[in-house]
């Protein structure tokens, strides 16, 4: 029997499953045209804005542990076949690792792509942890750059740093 790789292989089910023809194109074309018309700082901050909103139009069950808020996560982000979400937490943070988020349908905007869709996660995660009883000053930020198709978070209290 033939040794295949199956990770590429699904990868590529999971691009054509979230490829929506039409609302994808014009999500980055939004991305794309805030990105350009603002500054570094100010299109980050409307992108998090748009992803707290998000949240909260969309909220969750409270959760009493790690494990029912990560279940929580999930099956949010099943409606929208945006991937899925791993929480692992210590007694300094916790690391958000989200895999198999969509990406772009052309991949010379795979950056622009992913700064946007890791910012406005940015900000549903943080309204999302911040409504299950987080701190407002502890903050949820996106922390490596996109690659392997994961995006990873850390929420910390840089205040105690």
């Amino acid at each position: 029997m033939q040794d295949i790789n199956t990770t590429g292989y699904e990868l590529d089910y999971y691009r054509q499953r979230q490829f929506k023809a039409g609302w994808q194109d014009l999500i980055e074309v939004v991305f794309s045209g805030i990105l350009a018309s603002a500054d570094d700082a100010d299109s980050r901050d409307f992108l998090r804005l748009m992803g707290s909103n998000l949240a909260k139009k969309l909220p969750l069950p409270e959760a009493e542990t790690v494990g029912e808020l990560e279940d929580a996560l999930n099956a949010l982000l099943r409606q929208f076949d945006w991937g899925r979400v791993q929480i692992e937490a210590n007694g300094e943070q916790m690391i958000l690792t989200h895999y198999a988020y969509p990406h772009s349908a052309d991949p010379a905007n795979e950056d622009v792509w992913a700064l946007s869709f890791a910012t406005v996660l940015e900000g549903a995660y943080d309204a999302w942890l911040l409504a299950q009883g987080g701190e407002a000053h502890v903050s949820l930020r996106w922390c490596s750059p996109a690659k392997d198709n994961t995006l990873v978070f850390c929420y910390r209290n840089e205040q105690r740093r």
